[in-house]
């Protein structure tokens, strides 16, 4: 090798890593954001967050609201409590809470998983007439190959493991005030653990992902996706990103209780008080889930007949 070649060598060696890292920034797409609501459980309180998801069937589309289940517990079981979402509006700088009607299936307006341990659920909105003033965004998905969906497939295609990228997206009650537009806020973690079956956690038998990421009260039902840049054999890809729906985020994962003693106003002693630390780890659960519901043969059937309606009823020219 001459003199010329071998400093031509080591300034590739030494300029390439900054390079890759310069072409590998990643910008979260603004669709993404406004796909992101509030849950209000009523004009003045947000209870968490809830994301949309777009389904194409034909040549019709569906719309789904998916959160966690926690968060709407306290309108899952009663059917007489409207449904109040907090979209942004096109008309800069302004929001607005819509009440939606909402569909029910076996008495049930929510739909969630079979398996109860599961900490999630999504519902079907009448959105379309309001398209048009709503500031919203999403995907539109047309089957369960899409590669929109991380499922534990996708995971095995692309070698996605432990130390792969994620981000978080959810809307926290603290930036949370009736005279501004929602915020959306996003956090960028990597993933911590994989659990490739179902083990018993907290609230009973599931799978669950774990992720180095962060999440805060109001976080509950916002989405979390992965992040990678490399293709299906699991090389670099040169620039191009990958992301998809890895799953819904649930909670934080707590330490261990511990106790503190502080000063207590009684008779001028001490008391123990029990204190839950944020690991900053985040519970997300798997997409898989959430397909299990979107895909059931209930769904299936449920969108069968809306488009069976349609055709039969087409809305004038």
């Amino acid at each position: 090798m001459n003199k010329r070649a071998f400093y031509f060598l080591v300034l590739i060696l030494v300029y390439w890593p900054a390079t890759s890292v310069q072409a590998g920034i990643f910008t979260i797409p603004d669709w993404l954001q406004k796909s992101c609501v509030f849950i209000m459980k009523d004009s003045n309180e947000a209870m968490g967050t809830g994301f949309l998801v777009w389904l194409k069937d034909q040549e019709f589309k569906f719309c789904y609201l998916v959160t966690a289940k926690h968060v709407i517990v306290p309108v899952l079981s009663d059917p007489n409590v409207l449904l109040l979402l907090r979209f942004n509006l096109k008309e800069k700088g302004k929001a607005r809470i819509i009440t939606f009607p909402t569909y029910t299936f076996s008495g049930l307006r929510w739909l969630q998983h079979k398996n109860p341990s599961i900490d999630i659920a999504a519902i079907p909105l009448t959105i379309f007439d309001q398209i048009q003033v709503l500031e919203i965004g999403g995907h539109m998905v047309e089957d369960v190959n899409s590669d929109f969906w991380a499922t534990s497939n996708w995971l095995k295609k692309y070698n996605v493991g432990i130390g792969d990228q994620v981000f978080t997206l959810g809307l926290v009650p603290y930036l949370y005030s009736s005279d501004q537009v929602n915020l959306v806020l996003s956090r960028f973690g990597n993933i911590s653990l994989l659990l490739q079956e179902e083990i018993y956690l907290p609230g009973g038998r599931q799978k669950a992902y774990f992720l180095d990421c962060q999440a805060f009260g109001g976080n509950s039902g916002g989405p979390a996706f992965v992040l990678i840049e490399r293709s299906e054999s699991g090389g670099a890809t040169l620039g191009g990103w990958r992301f998809a729906l890895l799953g819904v985020v649930t909670e934080f994962v707590p330490s261990p209780l511990r106790t503190v003693e502080v000063n207590s106003q009684e008779a001028n002693q001490k008391k123990g008080i029990q204190l839950i630390e944020n690991t900053g780890i985040s519970k997300v659960v798997p997409v898989d889930y959430l397909m299990d519901i979107l895909f059931s043969e209930q769904q299936k059937t449920f969108r069968e007949d809306l488009i069976k309606t349609a055709r039969k009823n087409p809305p004038p020219n």
